[in-house]
């Protein structure tokens, strides 16, 4: 093969594995991110949209340095094919290199994220994807690529790798400490639910200062690279106002601290009564709601009439007022990752006191049942009321209890109950 056609590979004269070992590198790290998910019983566009920016946690840190080590061993110019005085030394020459390693690694970056949007694509219930929210993700990785292929310019070696790791590193920390940085940090400290769409102002912000970064970044190692050589000076006020963009925006962004979410009004919802309780879930948990009322309704069945409780609402139906919530209605959480089943053994704590056990005894809580101490006979009573087999230990004090007397029992002693002072009451019999 001559010297011209090898010139014309994109990677020359690096080896063939260098764009595949960072692509193989961003695709498990996207893949372990997302894998679990893949197994959820449905799916939520909102979070699915929002992957495409917080898998770049690793995936930009992981993307700028190899970035970095393609422009610290292509533009060097203490190699042979990188003179200072070359003609190809500048914008050609970034163009060349930047162009196939973003499409090697943006192409790898969505490969890893397939799998999640073909499942959403199936199991989801409601809404759809947000396509602006996935291209402020696309663009972040891209400002990562460019950025750390300058920092490998200016470094004028390979070696400046893990500093762009730890550089782009630092910045996803940022985003998770808090939102002061959410407009210029791609990776947001929380995941949207149901009932949350990311801020499109924000999105919006987010879009443009990723894609001036990229820009930005582009054309300075392009001038750096074309005014390389020591007696060519002009180029820089150029490079000075390339920087000073989005420098300004990253200050505007980083000033104004802008919601995170939007939060519809009167969000879609599917309710039904059994025994006096109200249920309502987000349409987009609708499949949910029947699992909701089995998990539940045999622990108000048991417990009986009561006023503590009086609607169970998903918490996607309040995030637009949740100060607006009457006492008597109790908050579930529902998600993939969080069924309906495991809100059984909330309400039965709440039903029974041991929720306020809890704050009162922090240091009894490991105690056996059938013991006396007022956290061991309210985790004794919610086993009872949520009759699980697992919970109700043959100790239990209410084992053997009808269903009648420990209604009637309840009822007497509510204050106890409330104010964890069971140790100071006859158990029944």
């Amino acid at each position: 093969m001559g010297v011209t056609e090898r010139v014309r590979r994109p990677g020359w004269p690096l080896p063939w594995w260098y764009p595949a070992v960072p692509a193989v590198a961003v695709l498990v790290i996207v893949l372990s991110g997302t894998w679990e998910s893949l197994s959820w019983p449905y799916q939520e566009w909102q979070y699915t949209s929002a992957q495409f920016h917080q898998q770049t946690a690793l995936a930009a840190p992981a993307c700028a340095a190899w970035a970095a080590v393609v422009a610290g061993r292509l533009t060097s110019p203490s190699r042979i094919f990188a003179p200072a005085v070359g003609q190809r030394m500048g914008a050609p020459v970034v163009r060349q290199h930047l162009v196939p390693l973003g499409a090697v690694l943006v192409g790898s970056y969505l490969l890893g994220l397939a799998p999640l949007v073909a499942v959403t694509v199936i199991d989801a219930e409601f809404g759809g994807p947000d396509l602006l929210v996935m291209l402020s993700g696309l663009l972040g990785i891209s400002a990562s690529i460019t950025v750390g292929y300058l920092i490998g310019v200016l470094a004028r070696s390979a070696f400046i790798a893990p500093v762009a790791f730890l550089l782009f590193f630092a910045f996803t920390v940022l985003g998770s400490t808090g939102d002061t940085y959410a407009a210029v940090v791609p990776v947001l400290r929380i995941d949207p639910e149901l009932g949350q769409v990311e801020n499109p102002a924000m999105v919006l912000f987010r879009c443009a200062f990723f894609l001036l970064v990229t820009i930005a970044a582009a054309m300075i190692a392009a001038q750096v690279l074309a005014h390389r050589a020591p007696r060519a000076r002009r180029g820089w006020t150029t490079t000075a106002a390339l920087t000073a963009v989005p420098v300004a925006l990253a200050v505007l962004g980083v000033s104004t601290t802008p919601d995170l979410f939007r939060l519809p009004a009167d969000p879609p919802r599917q309710c039904a009564e059994r025994h006096g309780i109200e249920y309502c879930v987000h349409q987009g948990h609708a499949s949910q709601l029947d699992d909701l009322i089995t998990a539940l309704d045999p622990i108000f069945t048991a417990r009986g009439p009561q006023e503590q409780i009086e609607r169970v609402h998903d918490r996607a139906l309040l995030f637009a007022d949740p100060l607006g919530v009457p006492e008597t209605t109790y908050v579930v959480v529902l998600g993939p990752a969080h069924p309906p089943a495991e809100e059984a053994f909330a309400v039965a704590d709440m039903l029974t006191g041991f929720d306020v056990c809890t704050e009162r005894y922090p240091d009894e809580l490991g105690g056996e049942s059938g013991g006396d101490h007022p956290v061991e006979r309210a985790r004794d009573l919610a086993a009872w009321l949520e009759q699980n087999p697992l919970a109700l230990h043959d100790t239990n004090p209410f084992k053997d209890v009808d269903t009648d007397t420990m209604r009637e029992w309840i009822t007497t002693h509510s204050e106890e109950i409330r104010t964890c002072s069971l140790d100071t009451v006859e158990l029944p019999s």
